[in-house]
């Protein structure tokens, strides 16, 4: 009887893999959650700040841009630049191509006739506002409304009479004084510039224009023109008086070099040349240092 040993052989059925069998569909779909694959992604915090800062950011761009635009409309166009050192219309005139030179010559001519009609316009204002300055109107509307009647009686004619005319007076006043003063007010402008205009060193020498503002400190009932004549009359006075005293100087300058000695001659005698005595103290005082005597 034989014995065995070992494990007994295996046969190919028993060496082939084991194969799992799939569950079925229904099986898999309920252990499947009904949210699976549609979950959102939960939010990066750094991506929604960088977010926040490009939002912030095109704010702020939109409203310096309106600011911008706010004030580009509200900034006044720059004034074209003039006439340079040393030119003048003439010059730059006859610079241009005939074309150029038509179209200025046509824009000077407007440029004139609108200036003149300017000036005749100026001159019929001016020429109104004085002929009512000069009416007396405001001055008669003042007597007319003080002469109500003090005793008033409603039954006397004259009495009516003069408390309408006083009433209507009174109105008239109120009515054209504004325009009195405002015509005042533009007779005093006018006269100030025609006074600079004719004076030009009221402005241009600061001297005169600084006694003038002094003198109106002091006195603010003074004129303008009584203060300009004043400080113009100090000013000549001191002139005049500077210049007497340099033509004294000059005199007893020349009366002592006329009195110098010159070389080889006795102390005290005087020079007689009638040729330099003639001359001016400068040209003696050259004379004499040059020994010409």
């Amino acid at each position: 009887m034989e014995k065995t040993t070992g494990a007994p052989a295996a046969t190919p059925a028993d060496t082939a893999p084991v194969e799992s069998t799939p569950a079925p569909v229904d099986e898999v779909a309920a252990a499947t959650p009904e949210n699976a694959g549609n979950r959102s992604p939960m939010p990066n915090k750094y991506k929604q700040e960088v977010e926040n800062l490009l939002v912030a950011y095109e704010k702020k761009q939109a409203r310096l841009a309106t600011e911008r635009a706010e004030v580009e409309r509200n900034t006044p166009e720059p004034e074209p630049e003039g006439l340079l050192e040393g030119e003048s219309w003439d010059s730059v005139y006859k610079a241009q191509p005939p074309e150029a030179q038509r179209a200025m010559a046509e824009l000077r001519k407007a440029f004139t006739r609108k200036t003149q009609e300017l000036a005749q316009e100026k001159r019929k204002i001016e020429a109104q506002n004085k002929a009512f300055s000069d009416s007396g109107l405001m001055d008669s509307l003042r007597d007319q409304a003080g002469k109500a009647p003090k005793d008033f009686d409603p039954f006397n004619a004259d009495h009516i009479q003069q408390l309408i005319d006083s009433k209507v007076a009174a109105r008239l006043q109120q009515v054209l004084e504004p325009l009195h003063k405002k015509n005042q007010q533009h007779e005093a402008a006018a006269k100030y510039t025609n006074f600079k205009e004719n004076h030009p060193d009221l402005t241009e020498d600061p001297i005169v224009k600084q006694g003038v503002y002094k003198a109106l400190q002091e006195n603010p009932n003074l004129k303008l023109s009584d203060a300009y004549w004043a400080v113009k009359g100090r000013l000549s006075a001191e002139e005049q008086r500077q210049a007497s005293e340099r033509k004294q100087v000059r005199a007893r300058a020349a009366r002592r070099a006329a009195g110098v000695p010159s070389q080889g001659r006795r102390p005290g005698q005087r020079i007689v040349n009638p040729e330099l005595k003639k001359k001016s103290a400068w040209e003696i005082y050259n004379a004499l240092k040059a020994g010409g005597g």
